[in-house]
C-alpha cells in the first residue's frame, strides 16, 4: 500500500471515527409492555417508551421486520414520553423485532420481543359454581424466604410487632402450605395484589400499586410467582389475581413525571376524597357533582385516582392486564373498587379479556346492599340508561349482609332469615347468579365469627350455607380455625396466621397442634369442603328455596342423580320438619344423609326435629 494512499485516507477515517464518538444514546428508562405475543385476536398493540426528553424522537422497524408494523406514534403534554401504536400482524413471527428512536442527534434501538401465543404460561382456565376460592393476605399468611424481608430500596422495612407494617408473608410461603390447602378442600385461591407496593408505610395490603408490571421483592419474584402458579395447577388448584384499575400508590413512578396532564384525577384543595357512594353511578336523578366526586376523587391521599376516560391509560391498562395473564396463567381476575372505575372503560375491559380467553373468569368487587345497584354493573343487565355492562359476576354483598345479619336477628316479616330469602328471590336481576362470588367474611370485613358474637352454631350455619347456596363461594384464610377480628380496624381482620413464621408459639398449619375447638371447626369445614367436590347437585344443580316458616329456612340443589335439601334453624327452640311441604322430594323423603353429622334420616319421620340454631345438610343419591 503506498503511503500517499494511507495519508490521504487518514481524514476520511478520522472524521468517521470523529461522527461515531459524538453519537449519542437516548436514555430510556420503560418499555412497557416489555414484550407481547403473536396470534392474538387483537392485533392491535400500544407500546409506552419513558425517557430522557423524547418526545419529538421519531420511531421506524427495519423493513425487513415485516411482523411488527409501527402506525403510528403519539405524543402527550409530557417531553419524556412517546406512545407506539403498532400492529402485530396475524401471520407475524414470534423473534426480536428492532424499533429505532432518533431525534436526530441522539439514537436507541429496542429490541423487542413477540412471543408464540402457544409459549404462554399455561392455565386461564376460569373457575365456576364447583370451586371454592381460599383468600390469602400474602403478608400475613406465611413467611417461607426470610431472605426478602428487607429487599434493597424498600421505603418501609419489616415490623412485624406493628399492626400496619409488613409481617414478611410472601409466595414462598404459599407455596410450603400448598398440601395445607389440598388437605382442608379449597380449590382455588385469590391472593391480595402482589405487584409492587414500595410506599412508605402500610405498604402490606397490596392496594397501592408503584410498579404494574413487577412482583414486590419483598413477595418474591416474577419466576417465583410463575413457578407457584404452574406448581398450583399441577395440584390441582387454581390461582385468581387481585388487579386494581382505580387507583395506584402515591410513590408509583408515574408520579415523577406523569405521561400526560390527565393521567390522574386532580388532587385537589381541599384534598377530593371520593363520597364512596356507588348508589350515584347508576341514579337516572344524581347530581353530577355528586357522581364526579364518587368516580373522580381519590380513595385516600397515598392513593392517586386513575382517569381512564384518558384514552392511551385505557389501553395501557387493558393491555397490563392481558399480560399478566398471557405471562403467569393465572386464571381468573377480582377486580377491586370496579364501580369507581369509569364504567364504560370497564365494560370495554371485560370484552378485551374475554375476547382473548373466552373461559377466563372475571369478578368485580361491588360494595353495595342491594341486588338493583348491583346489577347493573352486570352482563345483561337491563338498565334504563341504556349502559351496557361487560362484567360477568360480581362479589355477592347483599347476600353477605342478609347473612351475617339475618342470622343474628328472631324472625320477622322482614328480618332473620327471612332476608337471605329476600335476597335470593331478586336473582331475575342477574344474567348468571350462580357465578356469583358469596361469603360470609374477607380482608375489609370482621371475621365471620366476630360477627356471630362468638356463637358457633350460627357460624356453622352460615359456613353450611355458603358452601351450598347457588354461587361460587369464597373463605377467608383463617376461618377455618376460627381466628376472630373486629373489622372496624383493618389489622384486626388481618392477623398472622399462627405457624407461618419460625419460631411461632403455635403452628395450626399441623394438624396434630389443632386442639379441642379449633380442631372440631377445621374438621367442620374439611369435611363439608371434600365432601363438596364430590356433589354434582351443589356444583350445577337446580336452587330451589321455601319462604321460611318459623325462621326455619330450606332449600334445594338437585340435579337427576343428586338431591340436597339443606335446612337452617334460626329460632332458638328445635323445631319439627314438615316434608309434606317440600315438593322438591317427590317420594325422594328417605334415607337420606345427613353429611354434617353422618347419620342417616327418613324425612317422614313426624319427630324428626332439627336442634336449636341447628343446620342439616341432607343429600340422596341415585
Amino acid at each position: 500500500m503506498k503511503l500517499s494512499y494511507v495519508l490521504c485516507s487518514l481524514p476520511i477515517i478520522l472524521n468517521a471515527l470523529s461522527w461515531k464518538s459524538s453519537a449519542q444514546t437516548l436514555d430510556i428508562k420503560h418499555v412497557e409492555p416489555m414484550h407481547w405475543w403473536t396470534g392474538m385476536k387483537d392485533t392491535h398493540l400500544q407500546i409506552l417508551v419513558h425517557g430522557d426528553k423524547i418526545k419529538s424522537c421519531t420511531a421506524s422497524i427495519a423493513k425487513t421486520e415485516t411482523g411488527l408494523k409501527l402506525k403510528k406514534t403519539i405524543q402527550t403534554n409530557s417531553e419524556n414520553y412517546l406512545f407506539l401504536d403498532m400492529e402485530v400482524a396475524p401471520n407475524a413471527r414470534p423473534g426480536v423485532y428492532h424499533i429505532r428512536l432518533s431525534d436526530g442527534k441522539r439514537t436507541k434501538t429496542i429490541e423487542y420481543s413477540l412471543k408464540s401465543r402457544t409459549s404462554m404460561a399455561k392455565g386461564a382456565t376460569g373457575y365456576g359454581p364447583e370451586d371454592v376460592l381460599y383468600l390469602i393476605m400474602p403478608d400475613r399468611f406465611a413467611n417461607g424466604d426470610p431472605s426478602n424481608d428487607n429487599p434493597e430500596g424498600a421505603l418501609e422495612k419489616m415490623a412485624r410487632e406493628q399492626p400496619y407494617g409488613r409481617h414478611g408473608g410472601d409466595l414462598a410461603g404459599i407455596d410450603k402450605n400448598l398440601d395445607y390447602f389440598k388437605n382442608l378442600g379449597v380449590t382455588t385461591l385469590w391472593i391480595n395484589p402482589i405487584l409492587e407496593n414500595n410506599q412508605p408505610y402500610s405498604s402490606y395490603h397490596g392496594y397501592s400499586f408503584t410498579d404494574l408490571y413487577k412482583v414486590d421483592p419483598r413477595f418474591g419474584s416474577l419466576d417465583e410467582y410463575k413457578k407457584l402458579i404452574q406448581k398450583c395447577h399441577q395440584n390441582g388448584l387454581k390461582m385468581v389475581q387481585d388487579m386494581v384499575a382505580n387507583h395506584i400508590g402515591s410513590k408509583h413512578w408515574w408520579m415523577e413525571d406523569l405521561p400526560a396532564s390527565d393521567w390522574v384525577h386532580p388532587v385537589g384543595d381541599p384534598f377530593n376524597r371520593s363520597n364512596f357512594r356507588i348508589e350515584t353511578v347508576p341514579d337516572p336523578n344524581m347530581a353530577k357533582t355528586d357522581q364526579d366526586k364518587m368516580l373522580d376523587g381519590w380513595f385516600d391521599v397515598h392513593m392517586p385516582d386513575l382517569n381512564q376516560r384518558n384514552p392511551l391509560l385505557a389501553n395501557y391498562l387493558i393491555q397490563n392486564s392481558l399480560w399478566w395473564i398471557a405471562e403467569t396463567g393465572i386464571d381468573g381476575i377480582r377486580m377491586d373498587t370496579y364501580p369507581y372505575n369509569d364504567k364504560e372503560y370497564m365494560t370495554r375491559w371485560c370484552d378485551a379479556i374475554l375476547k382473548e380467553f373466552p373461559s377466563f373468569s372475571l369478578v368485580g368487587e361491588v360494595w353495595v346492599d342491594q341486588p338493583s345497584l348491583e346489577s347493573y354493573f352486570t352482563k345483561g343487565a337491563k338498565n334504563q340508561d341504556g349502559y351496557k355492562a361487560g362484567l360477568p359476576t360480581v362479589t355477592d354483598f347483599p347476600l353477605y349482609f342478609a347473612i351475617t345479619k339475618g342470622l343474628q336477628e328472631k324472625g320477622s316479616w322482614e328480618g332473620g332469615l327471612q332476608k337471605i330469602y329476600t335476597s335470593l328471590s331478586q336473582d331475575f336481576l342477574y344474567k348468571d347468579p350462580s357465578r356469583h362470588l358469596i361469603f360470609v367474611d374477607n380482608h375489609d370485613l370482621s371475621r365471620f365469627i366476630t360477627t356471630q358474637k362468638g356463637d358457633d352454631n350460627k357460624f356453622r350455619q352460615g359456613i353450611a350455607m355458603i358452601l351450598t347456596l347457588r354461587g361460587v363461594p369464597q373463605l377467608y384464610y383463617g376461618g377455618e380455625i376460627g381466628m376472630t377480628g373486629d373489622g372496624a380496624a383493618h389489622s384486626n381482620v388481618r392477623h398472622d396466621f399462627p405457624g407461618g413464621w419460625a419460631g411461632d408459639s403455635l403452628n395450626l398449619f399441623a394438624e396434630s397442634n389443632r386442639k379441642g375447638h379449633i380442631d372440631s371447626v377445621f374438621r367442620f369445614h374439611q369435611n363439608l369442603l371434600q365432601w363438596r367436590k364430590t356433589s354434582e347437585a351443589v356444583a350445577k344443580g337446580k336452587f330451589t328455596h321455601y319462604l321460611p316458616d318459623s325462621n326455619v329456612y330450606t332449600y334445594f340443589r338437585t340435579t337427576a342423580n343428586q338431591t340436597v335439601m339443606v335446612v337452617v334453624n334460626g329460632s332458638d327452640k328445635p323445631k319439627v320438619l314438615n316434608a309434606n311441604r317440600f315438593k322438591e322430594l317427590n317420594g325422594k323423603t328417605g334415607p337420606f344423609k345427613e353429611i354434617i353429622s353422618g347419620q342417616t334420616m327418613v324425612l317422614t319421620d313426624d319427630k324428626l326435629r332439627i336442634p336449636a340454631n341447628g343446620v342439616w345438610i341432607l343429600e340422596q343419591r341415585r
